[in-house]
């Protein structure tokens, strides 16, 4: 769930607190009994999202019960480790999401001694990681062990969802890009601080439902960034972000039509992310944008906001004030972007542009390989 590691460690603890007492009990506890416990400062809301997330999973589990439940320590550590060392999963959420782990109490000695028997089989790292994805889903599918990606209920929602991933192969939803959605905003203030880095745009997913993107640096104070791609339902589920599309997902889609992402600003060779532009760095920026400002998407020009300068102003303006914090990095986010508004309409021109939003959607919801993890959400 949202927040800084800390803040997150005390919400999903909290969350985990209510579904065990509920599931197991048939009691939410108290808003004290939360406060003293796992979360002294909790916000009100988070009670009602506690609430809300353990009436869902009761109502997904039936009458089952006798759960361990595990986020600190016990089985989800375990698999998480695993995973890591011994199935090549360096970054977690990439390969699985969960929040939290519930595991049949009569069912968890033999299923690690299961999982760890995977993770020292004589294969790939791939290959094993594979493997315990299909164990696992099978677990799922008979709610032995379960997997948990918790997400904020949305104020004003009476009633929580619980969504599964990753136990049949995804697809077959259609998507749209909302016209005229694309967005990069060049305005400038005097003091050469971009608005935002980002670049946005909103499609929409077998028509009702609605999802807003924004590709930029998440760390403006540090100029030397890479510029991220997250996703955000609109409506019912505002708030609720379905995460950053994997680079693996990415990689693999652009590879496959022989285009590839952005440099990063350390390593692209037009960027100077302590501010220092020279005059061919300059031109290469307005070439590219002179290029891209005139084309479309799905019919549709890129929104640039009233800018009717060129990029090089813009660049000189912004590190002319290099040392005001942020300045760099909206403006090497910024600079990034518009490459990647290029790259959207290269793929629309190669009518791969649904495809491509299929890619983000399903990258950002950790379901686009057989490398993706089962889980569910709450939300």
């Amino acid at each position: 769930m949202a927040g800084d590691g800390k803040e997150t460690q005390k919400q999903e603890n909290g969350s985990l607190m209510v579904i065990e007492s509920y599931i197991e009990r048939g009691k939410i506890p108290t808003i004290s009994e939360i406060v003293n416990s796992v979360y002294p400062d909790m916000p009100a809301k988070w009670y009602v999202t506690f609430e809300l997330q353990a009436k869902a999973l009761k109502e997904y589990l039936g009458n089952q019960k006798q759960y361990n439940y595990s986020r600190d320590k016990g089985i989800m550590r375990v698999i998480e480790s695993l995973a890591a060392s011994k199935m090549g999963v360096s970054v977690k959420d990439r390969w699985n999401p969960m929040d939290i782990v519930m595991v049949k109490k009569q069912s968890e000695t033999a299923i690690l001694k299961k999982i760890e028997s995977i993770s020292s089989e004589n294969i790939s790292e791939t290959a094993r990681l594979i493997k315990l994805n299909e164990y696992m889903k099978g677990l799922l599918k008979e709610k032995i062990l379960l997997g948990i990606s918790l997400k904020e209920v949305k104020q004003g929602v009476s009633r929580a969802k619980v969504e599964e991933a990753n136990l049949v192969k995804a697809g077959g939803a259609d998507f749209k890009l909302k016209k005229g959605s694309l967005k990069c905003d060049l305005e400038m203030d005097r003091n050469g601080m971009f608005d935002t880095g980002e670049l946005a745009m909103d499609f929409y997913v077998d028509v009702d439902t609605e999802i807003h993107v924004q590709s930029r640096s998440f760390r403006y104070s540090i100029p030397s960034t890479v510029v991220q791609t997250d996703l955000t339902p609109k409506g019912r589920m505002s708030g609720a972000k379905l995460g950053k599309s994997s680079t693996q997902a990415l990689d693999a889609f652009l590879g496959s039509i022989s285009m590839s992402r952005p440099l990063s600003p350390t390593r692209h060779p037009q960027i100077n992310v302590n501010g220092e532009f020279t005059p061919s760095q300059l031109k290469y920026w307005d070439t590219l944008y002179k290029k891209i400002k005139s084309k479309t998407v799905g019919g549709s020009k890129v929104n640039f906001g009233n800018n009717k300068e060129p990029i090089s102003n813009l660049i000189e303006r912004a590190t002319a004030n290099k040392n005001t914090k942020n300045v760099l990095g909206r403006l090497n986010s910024k600079l990034i972007v518009l490459e990647w508004i290029d790259i959207h309409q290269q793929i629309d021109k190669k009518g791969k542009f649904e495809d491509w939003l299929s890619c983000l959607y399903y990258g950002a919801k950790k379901q686009f390989s057989d490398t993706n993890g089962p889980f569910i959400k709450i939300y």
